[in-house]
């Protein structure tokens, strides 16, 4: 399910509110650019998980760090991102020279430590060459103990299926929210 974050321009850019109750999780870090369309987060609601997207018309770089809890609860209309002012090519420029340095890539949607693999003594989730659908799994995140799938996605540019190519974060790495986890191509 996705949700539109709810928008409101300032004299010097725009805030971006929670479209719902819940808790706030996966927020973009300081310096991300967002574009219409994509993921800024995800809020947890009445055990529902929604994707929340940039709305349409808005462009900017994320001015605030992120919530220092990893689940920050959250009520309708409070303030989640705020944007510093950005053209649209300007955006655009700065995802397409971020793709260009390192292709397709899958990035974390929050900081913690990253596993290739569900446990020390099993293989890797997966290997080089193999194909990514909708909802695969390609590592862990650990949290505070708490072990989260990151799973493939068709979002932020990322097509319908996917090939892995590299590894980009080693196995057991420290990771940061928006960090590129492994490298992909077009399948």
């Amino acid at each position: 399910m996705k949700l539109e974050l709810l928008a409101e321009r300032t004299g010097d850019g725009v805030t971006l509110a929670s479209p719902e109750v819940g808790y706030y999780t996966c927020a973009p870090s300081k310096g991300c650019a967002l574009i219409p369309g994509q993921r800024a987060g995800v809020l947890r609601s009445l055990g529902r998980e929604i994707d929340l997207v940039v709305p349409a018309g808005i462009w900017g770089i994320v001015t605030l760090d992120p919530p220092e809890r990893v689940l920050a609860p959250v009520g309708y209309g409070d303030r989640l991102l705020v944007l510093s002012p950005l053209a649209e090519g300007a955006a655009i420029l700065v995802e397409e020279d971020a793709a260009s340095e390192q292709g397709l890539v899958l990035r974390a949607t929050s900081a913690g430590r990253f596993y290739h693999r569900p446990a020390p003594d099993e293989p890797a989730f997966l290997e080089p060459g193999d194909a990514l659908d909708e909802g695969t799994v390609v590592g862990l995140i650990e949290v505070m103990k708490t072990f989260n799938h990151v799973t493939y996605a068709a979002a932020g540019g990322l097509p319908a299926r996917a090939r892995l190519v590299a590894w980009v974060a080693r196995d057991g790495a420290d990771v940061t929210a928006g960090e590129a986890l492994v490298q992909l191509e077009e399948a």
